[in-house]
């Protein structure tokens, strides 16, 4: 296993280190193109809509197949290609036209690896093993951030030194991959797995309910922090505490990651997620309220407690649910569920933020999240109970 644990770990290592360049930077490299909040948001959301699409068809794909590494690489490599366009654009139709294309591929990727590490470390506490691995993406994300911070005015934030960053990134998170093995249990009707029986996950109470909260907490949350550089740029924050306040973040999520995921091996997958679905209300309450850099940069220490959770334990969470031949699928689809999510609300966010004022969409995100906590506690009342069941007869073991 050890060889599974250096190429998974690599490749977020590397794909997070990518994402410490664009998830800051990316919307105000588009501000400064001169397009409007509402495109930067119309932008962000086209590139998460294509990648909801894609998981779902690369997912089951994927299942059929019964491999993943071929497809890792090769939506990899095709969104390191598109990043290298990016310097040259400064039309808005081209920069949809990229992000369709980018998207589809870094995101579709994600919902395929989730699916390799439930297959490699399905019997050894599944989201224990996967916050493990995941944390380092968080360290790659937190080392590229931390020498932004460090080396003020970096050429490396130039557009086209920092999209040959990002693409060069993706390359060598793609090669990584192909040191990664390939154990998925031998399951006869893989090659016969239609359409219909995925669209079958969704008619299930329990994962149509989780996804329906996923898509909330994920809008909610990922909208708020892929805001928070022009929150603080209006605030008149600079491009180093800007870099600095999404490291806060990374070091929180860190212990988190690891913390949370073993938690719910031991205790239930429900119980932890409560967690999160209480505390995202509470962090988007206090930036709709704040108005200064440094109140706003001490909320960027709840990330452990929000993004940390919905990371590790969503993922285990569906894999529990979902029969090992639809488990990419299922993967799929709750990858589906974020970057839909991703993609609606940005351009809801820009028109917000337009109209009324980046406050005012932080308060529209409060609301979205008391949703989606609303739904999850729904469906708690029900998957608390079955996971406290299933501890009490097998006391010694944890969850899958």
């Amino acid at each position: 296993m050890l060889r599974a644990k250096v190429s998974i770990a690599g490749y977020y290592f590397l794909l997070f280190a990518a994402v410490a360049f664009t998830h800051p930077f990316f919307p105000v490299f588009l501000r400064e193109r001169g397009f409007s909040y509402g495109q930067v948001g119309a932008v962000l959301s086209v590139f998460s809509l294509t990648g909801a699409i894609a998981s779902i068809l690369l997912g089951w794909r994927s299942d059929q197949a019964r491999r993943r590494r071929r497809y890792i690489v090769g939506t990899m490599l095709v969104g390191a290609a598109g990043y290298l366009l990016f310097p040259y654009v400064y039309s808005f139709g081209v920069a949809l036209l990229l992000a369709a294309v980018i998207g589809g591929c870094i995101m579709s990727s994600q919902s395929v690896m989730m699916a390799l590490v439930v297959d490699l470390f399905r019997h050894q506490g599944t989201a224990g093993s996967f916050g493990q691995l995941r944390v380092f993406g968080t360290i790659g994300y937190l080392l590229v951030l931390l020498t932004l911070v460090l080396w003020q005015n970096s050429p490396l934030l130039e557009p086209s030194q920092m999209f040959a960053s990002v693409a060069l990134l993706h390359t060598l998170a793609a090669l990584v991959v192909l040191v990664a093995p390939e154990n998925p249990e031998e399951v006869e009707e893989s090659a016969r797995l239609t359409p219909n029986e995925v669209v079958y996950l969704l008619r299930r109470r329990d994962i149509a309910l989780y996804i329906a909260a996923h898509f909330c907490f994920v809008g909610a949350l990922m909208t708020a922090t892929a805001n928070l550089s022009l929150y603080l740029q209006w605030m008149q924050a600079s491009k180093s505490f800007i870099s600095l306040a999404y490291m806060t973040s990374a070091l929180f999520e860190m212990p988190f990651m690891i913390a949370m995921g073993k938690l719910s091996d031991r205790i239930g997958r429900t119980r932890v997620l409560a967690i999160a679905f209480i505390a995202l209300p509470i962090r988007l309450l206090l930036l709709t309220l704040l108005r200064a850099p440094i109140p706003v940069l001490l909320t960027q220490t709840m990330h452990g407690l929000t993004f940390s959770v919905i990371t590790a334990v969503s993922m285990a969470f569906i894999a529990d649910r979902v029969e090992p031949r639809l488990r990419a699928s299922g993967q799929g689809l709750l990858m589906a569920a974020a970057s839909l999510a991703s993609a609606t609300m940005p351009v809801v966010a820009g028109l917000i933020a337009d109209g009324w004022g980046l406050p005012a969409l932080y308060g529209t995100l409060l609301t979205l999240s008391l949703i989606g906590a609303a739904v999850f506690f729904t469906l708690a009342r029900h998957t608390a109970p079955a996971e406290a069941s299933l501890r009490a007869a097998a006391p010694t073991g944890g969850q899958a």
